[in-house]
């Protein structure tokens, strides 16, 4: 009797586990990926844009060049004026000049290709041949007469004095996708140099294995050499 007592007991007690709990569903990977949080890259940033604006504290900023003169190697009496144009060639240079006055104690020196389909918004282009990815950056003396930046040919551009690094001059979307390139302008070829209060750099921008043309204008979207405040 105890035996029948006990089967009896055990099967009641499976028929109403079976009436009460549901059968387990399988999820779909849908559903799994639902379930967590989306992992963000940095998940302070917002909060500390927003404390960086409580606090009144200057954001880093990109800097214009005050003058963009050309050099031509093979004219090399032909003097340019400071104007919009670039040209870059194994005969043609460039001369920048930026003066900042930055909260910040480092910046760099970048090529600031924003996308293609913002160029066309802005009416904006750049023609390019060659390899536009490692365009030279040079140190050179500043002469004691800053006018002399405005007007200049080849055989009176400023010394160079050291080689600063190079940039690469392709678009911003382009790089983005290059895992290599990941916070380029932390390490090496990219020009960094302290520029704590006020700052002026003057570099000779080459390129000898390329072909570079654009006009720089101050506008939106960027499209030219650029100098940014580091944070």
């Amino acid at each position: 009797m105890a035996l029948i007592a006990i089967s009896a007991a055990a099967t009641f007690h499976l028929s109403v586990l079976s009436a009460t709990q549901k059968p387990d569903t399988l999820l779909r990977p849908a559903d799994i990926e639902s379930t967590f949080r989306m992992a963000r890259p940095s998940p302070n940033l917002e909060k500390g844009h927003e404390t960086m604006r409580k606090m009144k504290f200057k954001f880093p900023r990109m800097v214009f060049p005050m003058s963009i003169v050309r050099a031509n190697a093979a004219a090399p009496d032909e003097l340019y004026q400071s104007g919009s144009s670039v040209v870059l060639s194994p005969t043609d240079s460039m001369i920048y000049r930026w003066r900042t006055n930055s909260s910040w104690p480092q910046c760099y020196l970048t090529g600031w290709v924003s996308p293609a389909e913002e160029l066309f918004a802005g009416h904006k282009s750049y023609m390019s041949e060659g390899d536009v990815t490692a365009i030279e950056i040079w140190n050179v003396s500043a002469p004691a007469d800053r006018k002399a930046l405005k007007t200049m040919s080849w055989n009176t551009r400023p010394a160079r004095i050291s080689l600063l690094g190079t940039v690469n001059f392709t678009s911003r979307a382009t790089q983005s996708r290059l895992g290599y390139l990941d916070a380029q302008e932390l390490k090496a070829p990219t020009p960094r140099f302290d520029c704590l209060g006020d700052t002026e750099i003057t570099v000779e921008v080459a390129c000898a294995a390329c072909r570079l043309e654009f006009e720089q204008i101050f506008s939106m979207p960027p499209l030219g050499f650029e100098l940014m405040q580091l944070a």
